[in-house]
């Protein structure tokens, strides 16, 4: 208990001095720093209910997902491949643990990337899992390994308390003489061998304590942070995640929903993130450019990354509007578009459950998908790159809830219109096919009325690649108070589901007397 007292205490401290940071006024900016954490097979409800006092510090004081999402592939090599990479698993190609046929090396990982920003940087990687050593290459300036079954969290717990200290045994050094260290990933490997063991499960004891001692290792670093000289002329940018869940059988392998969602964490010992939850719900692959983005590191550098830069500035989720599309990523472009539905990427601001659900597919995709002069929406700034498709299962689905509340006195005087508008489509004379529907729901959360367009048949289409816009209106229940837009993608024939959606919209509009 003594020593949780002294780091809860570390992190008071740590935000005394982060006031200090930001009360200078006209003072130089703090030296942007970087911590990446990564916890093997931690679930975020898990996190939550484990007595894990830093990394609640953490989560409650920084920007949050419980609802982050890992490759749709949820074991270790691909994630920590695209935790440090940058990039999904179509362009790295690990696919195994063993990286059979992997092109990481096409790559380069983060500390790479810092390098190639400011040679000046003193980086290091510090790692239990022999396969990241082996197989990942880095540009770090310190590479660490202590394999994960010889005490190795312990281990290299140790190294990066002793980095930010600046005692390590093998401290780096820049060419200007300095060892401050700039930038350390610290991987934890325990509690995905607790997961294994004994289940990944909230109710799980043992799988509780190994995230209970993790967080105690988290606490030393943190203390060893707080207890820098320099601290208030940094900006510490801390970011904690995982490559993967798992289920109670402790297992982790399918992409089903406890297995794909992890937890997100961005921390800055300056301040400069504010408390908040993340919208979109982020995934690991936003980590790179994240961390990438903190350090200084300028946009057009990265543009051959994936993901997003998420917690450095909050994102509110839309709220509902008049006249406005109330469908967030209605148009499939938050994400880069994929050459092939069996690349199961979560949709970024949908509840995108899978295995094998939707996911996003660029225009002119190789083997048959629609291209910019297949049939569907107008010219190419109206089309954009990409569209939805859906999963490989007989019936997958994703759907995202609108909240009504802002307009809840206007809609229960009734005389509401909601149209609900999209362009939906299929593959040549295949029957496969997406339906859009829009539930309303009252008080209670009891469905009152429904809306749908689709799907369109394969005869609407004249069996042509290409998509048909379709539209359906309806005077909203004037007991609404949240819609839920829900696509649902059949599969008739073949392996996956040609079934195809774009630029997907709901507007809702007042009608009748006073609705000028």
């Amino acid at each position: 208990m003594r020593r949780v007292i002294l780091v809860v205490a570390a992190f008071a401290a740590l935000d005394a001095a982060c006031g200090a940071v930001g009360g200078r006024g006209a003072a130089a900016q703090p030296a942007p720093k970087l911590l990446y954490i990564g916890i093997d097979g931690v679930r975020p409800d898990a996190m939550e209910v484990a007595y894990a006092p830093n990394l609640t510090l953490l989560r409650q004081r920084g920007a949050y997902a419980a609802d982050a999402q890992c490759e749709d592939l949820t074991f270790s090599g691909p994630n920590w491949s695209t935790i440090l990479h940058g990039v999904h698993r179509d362009r790295h190609n690990v696919t195994t643990n063993d990286y059979r046929g992997a092109r990481i090396e096409a790559w380069p990982d983060v500390f790479a990337r810092l390098e190639a920003f400011n040679p000046e940087l003193n980086t290091a990687r510090l790692v239990t899992w022999d396969a990241i050593e082996k197989f990942q290459p880095s540009g770090a300036d310190l590479k660490v390994y202590q394999d994960y079954t010889q005490n190795g969290d312990e281990v290299v717990t140790d190294g990066a308390v002793a980095l930010l200290r600046g005692t390590h045994e093998r401290q780096p050094r820049n060419a200007a003489g300095s060892s401050d260290i700039d930038a350390v990933f610290l991987y934890l490997g325990d509690v995905d061998v607790a997961g294994h063991a004994s289940g990944f499960d909230p109710a799980s004891k043992p799988y509780l304590e190994s995230i209970t001692r993790a967080d105690g290792q988290v606490g030393r670093v943190m203390e060893a942070l707080r207890a820098r000289p320099t601290l208030p002329q940094e900006d510490w940018l801390v970011i904690v995640t995982s490559d993967h869940g798992g289920s109670a059988d402790g297992q982790h392998a399918g992409g089903t929903p406890e297995k794909r969602t992890i937890p997100f964490i961005v921390w800055s010992s300056a301040g400069s993130v504010t408390p908040h939850r993340i919208f979109p719900n982020p995934k690991n692959v936003d980590g790179v450019k994240t961390a990438l983005s903190h350090m200084g590191v300028a946009p057009e550098a990265m543009a051959d990354l994936d993901g997003h830069v998420v917690g450095l500035v909050p994102v509110q989720a839309p709220t509902a509007a008049w006249g406005e599309n109330l469908i967030y990523n209605g148009d499939a472009e938050d994400d880069r578009g994929f050459e092939s539905s069996e690349l199961d990427q979560a949709v970024s601001g949908w509840i995108d459950p899978g295995p094998n659900g939707f996911t996003v597919i660029r225009y002119g995709a190789p083997v048959g998908f629609p291209d910019r002069a297949s049939p569907g929406p107008g010219g190419e700034e109206e089309r954009g790159r990409n569209f939805f498709c859906a999963g490989s299962g007989a019936e997958t689905s994703m759907s995202q809830m609108i909240d009504l509340a802002p307009l809840r006195e206007e809609i229960s005087k009734g005389a509401v219109r909601y149209t609900l508008s999209g362009w939906l489509g299929g593959f040549e004379g295949q029957a496969d096919a997406i339906e859009v529907v829009v539930l309303v729901y009252g008080e209670g959360g009891t469905e009152v009325a429904r809306l749908g367009i689709g799907p369109v048949t394969p005869e609407e289409r004249a069996g042509v690649t290409g998509f048909i816009e379709k539209r359906a209106q309806g005077f909203l229940h004037a007991g609404a108070t949240r819609l839920e837009v829900r696509l649902v993608g059949t599969r008739s024939e073949g392996v996956s589901s040609d079934g195809y959606a774009d630029n997907l919209s709901l507007v809702l509009e007042r009608v009748g007397a006073g609705s000028r």
